[in-house]
């Protein structure tokens, strides 16, 4: 499994958090995933009370947690088409990406200089810092409607270029990238862009400039659109 099925995955989840199960269900196969959980991962102090389903079927729903003791945890489908299945304790509990710190990593790997990781005033957006004057901000939601409303309400609060970093470019469409084009602002996908490494650290496929000198002003989208 490559890096951008995680960057895939954790653009699935809206507030970056799931339960242990669903983190390694999701991620199963991907070689880095302890690296990941290490450095980018925190436990909370919560516990599920429902887990996608791990054998999904055309009902789709999602299975009951249900705890007779600590060690007795089941994933109990509400609609008795499949056995439960035994969990343990740490399954259910729920874990959150360290943003803050994910956040400073991105920053360092790509000499953004980071100015203290904060949500913007749309629900949906953290700014990050600049790069050579250019502000710089991270989304993780890129359904097209809600990320076509955060890239104009960010261009329309401050009227200049940015850059925006995405986990990946699926389901970016022409107009999104054409919009970004014209206001010479970028897209960075994570997912073309970088990689993880064994230290926790991220390596760039290309440093910013190589990707702003590029025809369409967007990193990676026009020849995986």
């Amino acid at each position: 499994m490559r890096d951008t099925t995680f960057w895939h995955y954790l653009a699935e989840l809206p507030e970056q958090e799931a339960a242990w199960k669903e983190w390694q269900s999701g991620l199963t196969g991907w070689h880095r995933f302890n690296t990941f959980y290490t450095h980018y991962l925190r436990v909370e102090g919560r516990r599920v009370k429902l887990l996608n389903c791990l054998t999904p079927c055309e009902q789709g729903y999602p299975r009951q947690v249900v705890e007779n003791s600590p060690s007795d945890i089941k994933a109990v489908c509400p609609q008795n088409q499949a056995d439960p299945i035994q969990l343990k304790f740490r399954d259910i509990l729920i874990y959150t990406l360290r943003r803050e710190t994910l956040h400073q990593a991105l920053c360092a790997s790509l000499n953004i200089k980071y100015s203290a990781d904060r949500r913007t005033e749309h629900a949906n957006l953290w700014h990050l810092g600049d790069y050579s004057g250019t502000e710089v901000y991270i989304t993780y939601r890129i359904a097209p409607a809600i990320l076509a409303d955060t890239i104009s309400s960010l261009y329309l609060s401050h009227q200049k270029s940015f850059i925006l970093m995405v986990p990946t470019v699926k389901n970016i469409t022409p107009e999104i990238q054409q919009f970004m084009a014209n206001n010479n602002s970028v897209l960075l996908s994570m997912a073309d862009e970088l990689t993880l490494q064994p230290d926790g650290s991220f390596k760039p496929k290309r440093r910013i400039p190589e990707c702003m000198n590029t025809g369409s002003k967007s990193l990676s989208i026009s020849n995986r659109l």
